[in-house]
């Protein structure tokens, strides 16, 4: 499992500071809007910064395929929230951001739940999912994207114009994502790192990968150019996490920890993560006047 969380650290922090070097790219860009997708993808990959920003999320995806091949999903993803710290440093010295007192309170729940995960690992017996199959990612497939339908009709009809509804539509979808990732891991399991790539290519994985990643990084991108990215970046980041926590357990089979103190910690840490990310996400102000959407 040792090598499963220094792969999530690494993932954790290459996409964070991906996710950074969007933002900084962004804000410099014209606005982007989802009603003109070919304008939006033309403008963004007309930024060289901000495809150096996606080239890392790139590599932190690939070091989160080998984080789940080599660690339990809520293992993986608890590990993969402390990067939520590095994205709040980041988004104030590099990007000037300022912070409120609930934020700063969320951030000290964060590393106290992540040393409760930490001290959870030792001697766990959790198992690592193997058992997915195509059928049960497509099938979870259907609600998540009504789910998020629902969020879009409440960004448009205005009642819900925040950055924190942004992050949960992106969230949802990169969470859905995360399980074509999760699936991927499984066949480099079974069959090795480079005799894996034809079985991963013919299979839906990546293919459930590269839809949802790209209709998450819309509502990703829209919305870290028009709200603070700590705001949706965590709100992101919390949706993702309980998504893939929740549906990627039962669709890979994965079980708790069976002691009960381990099971325990292992729930406060995970619960603590998440707790800390929704104060950051909704502790302090949205940004300057947010754009239509």
């Amino acid at each position: 499992m040792a090598a499963g969380i220094v792969f999530s650290l690494l993932s954790a922090i290459v996409l964070n500071t991906g996710n950074i070097v969007q933002k900084h790219a962004v804000s410099e860009l014209p606005e982007i809007s989802a009603h003109r997708s070919a304008h939006l993808f033309g403008t963004l990959v007309s930024s060289r910064i901000w495809l150096i920003g996606l080239a890392l999320c790139v590599l932190g995806v690939a070091f989160q395929v080998m984080a789940f091949a080599l660690a339990p999903i809520p293992v993986v993803q608890s590990i993969f929230n402390a990067g939520l710290v590095l994205l709040i440093v980041l988004s104030r010295v590099v990007l000037g951001e300022r912070f409120h007192r609930n934020e700063w309170f969320g951030l000290a729940i964060v590393v106290i739940a992540l040393i409760s995960l930490g001290a959870s690992l030792t001697g766990s017996t959790s198992t690592i999912g193997l058992g997915g199959s195509a059928w049960r990612i497509l099938i979870a497939a259907v609600p998540t994207l009504l789910a998020v339908l629902l969020v879009v009709a409440g960004i448009r009809s205005g009642w819900g114009r925040s950055g924190f509804l942004y992050g949960i539509a992106a969230g949802a979808l990169y969470g859905m994502a995360a399980l074509g990732t999760k699936g991927a891991s499984t066949l480099v399991v079974g069959h090795g790192l480079i005799s894996s790539i034809p079985s991963i290519l013919t299979s839906v994985y990546p293919y459930v990968f590269l839809v949802f990643s790209a209709l998450g990084m819309i509502a990703y991108q829209i919305g870290i150019q028009r709200f603070r990215i700590a705001i949706v970046g965590s709100m992101s980041d919390v949706v993702a996490s309980t998504y893939i926590v929740v549906v990627g357990m039962v669709v890979f089979g994965e079980s708790l920890p069976k002691d009960p103190v381990t099971l325990t910690l292992r729930l406060v840490g995970f619960t603590g993560v998440l707790i800390g990310a929704v104060l950051v996400a909704l502790g302090g102000g949205q940004s300057a006047a947010p754009m239509p959407p």
